[in-house]
């Protein structure tokens, strides 16, 4: 290559090298004028919750027309997200549950967390399971402006869900093959950005163990924060279906409204808080027991080779799910 060829070899490097310069200048223009404020949230879980969640998402729903969604996950402890200045409704809520689902995540107004179907005894006991654990902070105006300094939120979630327990005496557990259990009448749903309850349109799962001739139950439902109550006024019936080892179904029912739902305040009241830890009621079964007979016939136990001797010794009594 001669010296007039080197030249403008060299000559198109530099003009090449001088626009990569100028066009990264340009788009760091572009970057710094793109309008976005960083928004530093802070979760408070004092007197909330001892274990804290893996994983929340927080999601900005613009109310202007020309505003767009923003969404994102952080740690429980919270942290930083860029948000274009305008007016918007905010969810917050813990991502990582095992059995809560979310829909209508698209607006602030159909958000709504709920738990899917489960199959019990024979395929012919519809209910949904039992929700865990939700968190949820909603606010239904915040303004975001055009800052450098990124803007502090101090946020305290509220528990939306409320964990139950009972025990009742068992006698004749060794005629005791499975145990099927279910609340009806209980919540099934829960608008996070509108702060509603629904109905379930199928029983609740609830969750049964066996320790020292005790039946032992546990199951949830989603309330309101701080305890407001908003139902429509239907019983909330706690069925108990014992399968013998003779193939024959027990069948207890009991209505627990008055345990589970709590009531709702006068004007003036305080509205009392959702207790976070998990509340214990004590059912009011006839004789203050369950017996389990079998009827044993020509053919001892029917035939049946059930064997539950170990239930005593805390032997986990299984739910057909």
């Amino acid at each position: 290559m001669n010296v007039i060829g080197n030249a403008r070899y060299s000559l198109l490097i530099a003009l090449f090298c001088l626009f990569i310069t100028l066009s990264g200048c340009s788009f760091r223009g572009v970057l710094d004028d793109y309008p976005v404020s960083g928004v530093q949230i802070t979760l408070d879980w004092t007197e909330v919750a001892e274990e804290l969640p893996e994983t929340m998402r927080v999601i900005f729903y613009p109310k202007d027309a020309e505003g767009r969604k923003v969404e994102s996950y952080l740690p429980a402890v919270g942290g930083e997200v860029k948000v274009p200045p305008g007016n918007y409704a905010m969810i917050v809520y813990n991502y990582n549950t095992e059995v809560v689902c979310i829909d209508g995540d698209g607006s602030y107004e159909t958000i709504r967390a709920y738990t899917e179907q489960c199959i019990g005894m024979n395929g012919g006991e519809d209910m949904v399971w039992s929700p865990d654990n939700l968190y949820v902070v909603a606010l239904d105006d915040v303004e975001i402006t055009k800052s450098e300094t990124a803007r502090v939120m101090k946020l305290k979630p509220e528990r939306v869900v409320n964990n139950y327990s009972f025990d009742i005496k068992v006698s004749g557990v060794e005629n005791i093959s499975a145990v099927v259990c279910h609340v009806s009448g209980l919540n099934g749903g829960y608008y996070l950005g509108k702060r509603m309850c629904e109905p379930a349109e199928m029983p609740v799962c609830v969750e049964t163990d066996c320790k020292n001739g005790l039946l032992w139950g546990y199951f949830s439902h989603f309330m309101l924060p701080k305890g407001v109550d908003t139902r429509i006024d239907n019983p909330m019936v706690l069925t108990i279906k014992i399968v013998k080892v003779d193939k024959q179904v027990q069948e207890v029912q009991v209505d627990i409204k008055d345990l589970v739902a709590p009531p709702i305040p006068d004007e003036g009241e305080e509205t009392p808080s959702v207790p976070d830890e998990e509340i214990h009621i004590e059912v009011p079964v006839p004789d203050g027991q369950i017996t389990v007979e079998v009827d044993k016939g020509e053919g001892g136990n029917g035939g049946i080779d059930g064997d539950v001797n170990d239930w005593d010794d805390e032997t986990n009594v299984d739910i057909i799910v």
